[in-house]
């Protein structure tokens, strides 16, 4: 049992630096509407959240979270709620973003590029705060059990 946890935790860090290490997409982003190339990036946007924020947001609350709800602390358990409250907000955040981009002219004007920068900064600071801490608090928690 000792060997999944840790298997979990092994996953769960590798997915943090993937994740961290891809907002660089979201940069290369907001240069790719400078330069008029969004109908390029959207399938990337796409592939994108799909791949590295829902699979990693579903794989934590199917696999890592059921362990903190099962043996965890009451203080574990109330951050796993925290948590869980976070990729919500994170998904809608993610989906205006989407909303956001798919509404813009291919050429976006200055008023679109400002609305596009605005909510990718807001994605970007809500999955940077949440991986921080899960990074503080989650994984020392998981490398106890």
């Amino acid at each position: 049992m000792k060997k999944e946890r840790m298997d979990k935790l092994t996953r769960e860090a590798c997915e943090h630096g993937k994740i961290i290490e891809s907002m660089v997409f979201f940069e290369n982003f907001l240069k790719a509407i400078t330069n008029n190339d969004v109908e390029n990036y959207l399938e990337k946007l796409h592939k994108f959240s799909d791949e590295y924020i829902v699979d990693h947001f579903r794989f934590e609350e199917q696999e890592v979270f059921p362990l903190l709800l099962e043996q965890g602390s009451a203080e574990e358990k109330k951050f796993v709620q925290e948590l869980l409250e976070d990729h919500e907000q994170i998904l809608a955040s993610l989906a205006e973003f989407k909303k956001t981009i798919s509404s813009c002219s291919t050429k976006p004007n200055r008023e679109e590029i400002k609305h596009i920068i605005k909510s990718s900064e807001t994605v970007v600071s809500k999955i940077i705060l949440h991986a921080r801490k899960e990074d503080k608090r989650l994984f020392p928690v998981l490398k106890k059990m």
